[in-house]
């Protein structure tokens, strides 16, 4: 097997058995048992490294794929699995999702109980027509199977059933079946903190097609009490929230390195920034300044200098800190509380570009001409001081008090700056002038501008969810924006051409079947075709994401192999992709993949924990009407989002009179026609979102995070 596998990590050409027994040097005789040799391989889990096309099609292998599992549930006694197949390393492609059938009775104990986040073995069946299907091979990589919040409510129903328990997981809703523990019986409508049970301590009708056993172990309060909807949302994702000791010990002895450099002479391996007025931009909330800006006329447009946070400096590959920071894989904001990926120590303070302190950085210096292109830009490591914290709201009024995009909402309770500096008003106006060209050089190479549609939580002095806002976008917010991606883009000039091991960010093109792709994290360099760029890193962030971490240690390195700084390639080096070889560069490809997860993770958790909170609010409107969205349609139902809180939901088929036709089973795919009980009972295609419908609150759950609806026909 070491042969075989030695073999097929020489390089990348696709290989069939003669091109491999000529290689090993064997008789054509011995064709049939390397192909039994490559099934066994493949159905271990031996070949999943190789890229897509390395053994040919002809050889007949079956198709085994690693599988990570998005939902389990359970309808008419069977248990319905949905999993995603995650593009292979350096393609480009996208995710694929499928559903896979229970394992047998015989393996069952050894695979369940299954919860969404397992990683998976699967074996793929032949394609014919709707989506892919698969089944379970063996676990990979389990979720954590102790302390998952519980309850004894079925999903849908107001009362708690006998002898049983459910996950506030909404992508789990398999009944367990509760095992006998020390702990009192709550009362009704709590949340418990529940171990799973499987092999011979679970109950004996413990199969794929019955329950799951739980024990309970705690109980962690009421779902409706204050900041209970994030703690849920970071249970039922197994987000880390505690660092170790070692880390934090690691934190406070960078911090105490960083605090000694305030009003020394710049070190010699760096560039003394602070007479330059850097200043800040970012939410009122935040308190992790990664970046600072700073800008000025030239005679042929702008320079533009953007400083980012030497994080590489305090947080060394390997340690501690390093290996709790790529863990997490960025930091999570969520409503009431920010779970950073570095310790506060680093992340809002030591590190934090914070104002008036002296801070270690990397900066790009820009030049920026009329029409909004890049010239030959210089990267090196500084010392800087912030001369301004500004918020997105206080940076446009300090360019235009008048500004009419300023909602009145945003301008009460600011601390808004009466006199800037004089250094730091002029510097802003440069910044605004020079962004203005990059937004209008990138609308002529086609990129499209994008919308802002988070949404953001008003909260009681009880610290109880009381109102959704949708999130204002100001053009400070894209001036900013539009400087970060001049930095971001040449910085990956510069891995590319140089061939460093950082991180490349890819957008691949949207197609028919896959209108909205998803950015993700790859080794190796691939178009962004949301930029409308050939090669594409993220750099700007490296307090609250790993992958601008990965990317600050490789530009780092080679600056100290450097002198104190480097300019980028006057014309970039053709993208040439290829396939990880060496085991550093595979081990790269993982890293991508890791935190191509990690961002997802994030940005469901975040989902998550509004739409607990929106169940909350909602509440008191069950029975009444409330509109919604219609964004697609599936052969179950429609997918909607509420106009009141701007979270998703769910409008089923049967939840309409069967006279609408709404229940046709010929719908399919996403792209039939969206139903409803309105005026005009077609809602038109993908992009005439912005009609509003109404159906009727049914029920609320804030334990998962769950509205129940009906038309308002079949409501009554």
């Amino acid at each position: 097997m070491e042969d075989i596998q030695a073999v097929l990590a020489q390089d990348t050409r696709p290989l069939g058995l003669m091109d491999i027994l000529r290689v090993l040097r064997l008789p054509v005789q011995h064709k049939a048992s390397l192909k039994a040799q490559l099934h066994d391989m493949a159905v271990a889990g031996a070949l999943l490294h190789l890229p897509a096309g390395r053994i040919k099609a002809s050889v007949g292998l079956p198709e085994i794929v690693r599988v990570r599992i998005t939902g389990v549930h359970q309808a008419d006694g069977q248990m319905l699995i949905r999993g995603v197949v995650e593009a292979p390393y350096g393609t480009g492609g996208t995710d694929r999702t499928l559903r896979l059938s229970a394992p047998p009775v015989e393996s069952a104990r050894d695979i369940l109980p299954l919860l969404p986040d397992d990683t998976v073995l699967a074996r793929l069946r032949p394609a014919l027509t709707g989506p892919r299907t698969g089944r379970i091979l063996r676990m990979l990589c389990p979720a954590p199977r102790t302390g998952l919040p519980m309850t004894d409510t079925p999903p849908q129903q107001t009362e708690p059933a006998q002898a049983a328990l459910w996950s506030c997981d909404p992508r789990l809703s398999v009944p367990f079946h509760r095992l006998a523990s020390d702990i009192a019986d709550p009362a009704p409508g709590n949340i418990l903190l529940a171990s799973l049970q499987n092999g011979p301590e679970a109950a004996p009708e413990s199969t794929a097609d019955n329950t799951y056993a739980a024990r309970p172990a705690g109980i962690l309060g009421i779902a409706r009490e204050p900041g209970m909807a994030g703690r849920l949302s970071l249970l039922t994702h197994a987000i880390p929230e505690a660092f170790s000791q070692d880390a934090l010990n690691e934190s406070e002895s960078a911090a105490r390195t960083v605090a000694a450099l305030h009003g020394k002479p710049a070190p010699s391996e760096r560039e003394d920034l602070r007479a330059l007025p850097l200043i800040t931009i970012d939410d009122e909330s935040a308190h992790d300044f990664d970046d600072a800006l700073w800008a000025e006329p030239t005679e042929t447009g702008w320079r533009l200098v953007v400083a980012i946070a030497d994080v590489s400096a305090c947080v060394p590959a390997g340690s501690a800190l390093d290996q709790q920071a790529r863990m997490r894989g960025t930091s999570l904001y969520l409503p009431d509380r920010v779970v950073p990926m570095l310790p506060p120590t680093l992340s809002e303070n030591a590190c934090s570009l914070l104002p008036g302190q002296d801070r270690p950085c990397l900066f790009m210096d820009l030049p920026i001409t009329r029409q909004g292109t890049l010239g030959r830009a210089r990267l090196g490591r500084g010392l800087m001081r912030s001369a301004a914290r500004l918020s997105y709201t206080q940076a446009l009024l300090a360019l235009n008090p008048q500004h009419s995009a300023i909602p009145a909402a945003d301008i009460s309770g600011q601390d808004t700056p009466q006199n800037p500096a004089p250094a730091v008003l002029k510097s802003l106006h440069a910044l605004w002038d020079a962004a203005q060209a990059l937004q209008a050089e990138a609308l002529l190479r086609g990129v499209e501008p994008q919308h802002d549609e988070s949404w953001l939580v008003s909260h009681d002095t009880q610290g109880n969810a009381v109102s959704f806002t949708p999130r204002t976008t100001l053009p400070t917010h894209d001036m900013v924006a539009a400087c970060m991606v001049a930095a971001n883009t040449q910085a990956a000039a510069l891995l590319h051409h140089h061939g460093l091991a950082g991180l490349f960010r890819t957008h691949a093109a949207s197609t028919s079947g896959q209108p909205r792709p998803t950015a993700r994290y790859s080794a190796t360099t691939a178009p962004h075709a949301g930029l409308r760029l050939a090669c594409y890193t993220h750099f700007t962030s490296p307090i609250r994401r790993y992958a601008d971490l990965v990317t600050h240690r490789a530009l780092a390195d080679f600056l100290a192999r450097a002198p104190l700084s480097t300019f980028t390639p006057t014309q970039a080096a053709p993208l040439t992709p290829t396939q990880p070889s060496s085991s550093s560069d595979k081990a790269l490809e993982a890293l991508a993949a890791h935190l191509s997860m990690t961002e997802r993770r994030a940005t469901d958790v975040a989902q998550a924990c509004l739409n607990r909170l929106a169940a909350q609010v909602l509440a008191p409107l069950i029975g009444q009407p409330v509109e919604f969205h219609a964004l697609t349609s599936t052969r179950h139902g429609l997918r909607v989002r509420l106009t009141k809180t701007g979270t998703p939901s769910f409008l089923p088929w049967s939840a309409f009179p069967s006279g609408t036709g709404a229940c046709d089973t010929l719908l399919h795919d996403g792209v039939a026609s969206r139903r409803s009980d309105s005026n005009e009972h077609q809602t038109g295609n993908r992009n005439r979102v912005e009609r509003v419908f109404s159906a009727v609150l049914i029920a609320t759950c804030p334990s998962r995070g769950t509205v129940t609806l009906a038309s308002p026909v079949h409501a009554c």
